[in-house]
């Protein structure tokens, strides 16, 4: 069996990261979650697989070429056409002499047992397509799944419709016959061809899916995500060859990768990540759940708490970073701090393509974009997003959203 990986979204939900990273490149424990879809094609023995990507997307095609250093065959479609039908018409060819296939969206954290469920899914139940469903407490965000008294699909709901009272909603994970050709053909959406497919008497299997399942769209996602895959260290794997000076005390599971330098004095509490060529400076706190990206340095003094520090960005001393995602290649300066709880306490607020969301996790720093320069003694308040390339003046305190 092939699989197709829908891998052409621009995750306007996340800028300003994904002004320098496609979102399927954005990395959680320098993984790309793009990788985490294909490993878990690989869990389920298929190798065999097509990237749909964005027109002139190389970022994709250049780390991933043909595969082989990952263990399968990729080859590449370029989406033309908008939506999820266009993304599947652009890989048509690819399977076009298979009878099923499987579609992956590539901005999901979850086990790979997902598509294990969804394929078990078919084999049970001797139909021809099966879609993972999973229950979330909030839908409008995604397409919401109607289950008839067997257990089958009945309809499928398109994202932001407010008339559903159901509470599954698709899990990114389907197993689809060629015949979804037929509907696409036709002119049809992606869910309206599954819908057609149904009224004219076929059956769609439902795979539930009961365990962690985060989809990556906005920035408190990947902080989610980041805790999800680091809570899963059992053990600490530190490289032989980082520099790690004699009093510096690790307690907890940790990775420490090649080249990282860590200085006397640094307290680290697991499960924490620290990437290739890291420099972590003396008497620096890492801890709770946070990721030191490739080329990232922490200077002296700081606390990084809870927080995704992307690759060369730079930390510089007696700064604190808590529950935030410093953006690649952007630099704090000494004395500054992200507040991650406003006081008195109440809901935080960030503004996500022009509206103001409320944030569903009870502590939320800042999201400081791709080259962006925080000055000296800088207070970050809780749901600041500083912008890409945004220069902030010393000795302020900032909040929404800081443009260029």
């Amino acid at each position: 069996m092939k699989a197709i990986i829908l891998a052409a979204g621009e995750g306007e939900a996340l800028r300003p990261i994904t002004d320098a990273i496609s979102k399927p490149m954005i990395k959680i424990l320098d993984k790309p979650l793009l990788q985490f879809a294909i490993d878990r094609l690989i869990h389920n023995g298929i190798t065999e697989i097509c990237i749909v990507v964005s027109k002139d997307n190389t970022e994709i095609k250049n780390y991933f070429r043909d595969g082989r250093a990952f263990g399968v065959s990729i080859t590449y479609a370029e989406q033309m056409e908008p939506e999820i039908s266009g993304a599947i018409r652009a890989a048509e060819s690819f399977v076009s002499n298979e009878e099923q296939f499987i579609l992956l969206h590539s901005d999901i954290i979850c086990s790979p047992e997902i598509l294990s469920r969804t394929l078990n899914a078919i084999g049970s139940s001797g139909v021809d397509m099966a879609v993972a469903v999973t229950l979330q407490m909030e839908v409008l965000d995604f397409g919401v799944i109607r289950l008839d008294a067997s257990g089958f699909v009945e309809s499928i709901i398109d994202e932001g419709d407010e008339g559903s009272s159901s509470h599954y909603v698709i899990a990114g994970v389907f197993v689809l016959s060629n015949k979804i050709f037929e509907y696409l053909h036709k002119g049809f959406g992606f869910n309206q061809s599954l819908n057609e497919f149904i009224k004219d008497g076929n059956k769609i299997a439902a795979g539930i899916w009961n365990e962690v399942w985060i989809d990556i769209g906005r920035p408190w996602d990947l902080l989610t995500a980041s805790k999800f895959l680091l809570d899963q260290l059992d053990h600490s794997r530190i490289s032989a060859n980082a520099y790690i000076e004699d009093n510096v005390d690790i307690k907890g599971p940790v990775i420490i990768e090649a080249g990282a330098e860590i200085l006397n004095g640094t307290i680290i509490k697991g499960p924490v990540y620290v990437g290739r060529d890291t420099f972590i400076g003396n008497n620096t706190l890492i801890r709770n759940h946070a990721i030191i990206s490739d080329a990232a340095k922490i200077g002296m003094g700081c606390e990084i708490k809870s927080s995704i520090i992307m690759k060369g960005a730079s930390i510089a001393r007696l700064s604190y970073i808590g529950t935030s995602i410093v953006g690649p290649h952007s630099t704090v300066h000494s004395g500054a701090i992200t507040i991650n709880l406003p006081i008195p306490k109440a809901p935080i607020i960030m503004e996500i393509q022009g509206e103001e969301v409320t944030i569903p996790i009870s502590k939320f720093g800042a999201v400081i974009g791709p080259r962006s320069q925080v000055g000296v003694h800088v207070s970050l308040q809780p749901g600041t997003i500083v912008d890409t390339d945004v220069v902030i003046e010393p000795n302020t305190s900032v909040s929404g959203r800081i443009k260029k």
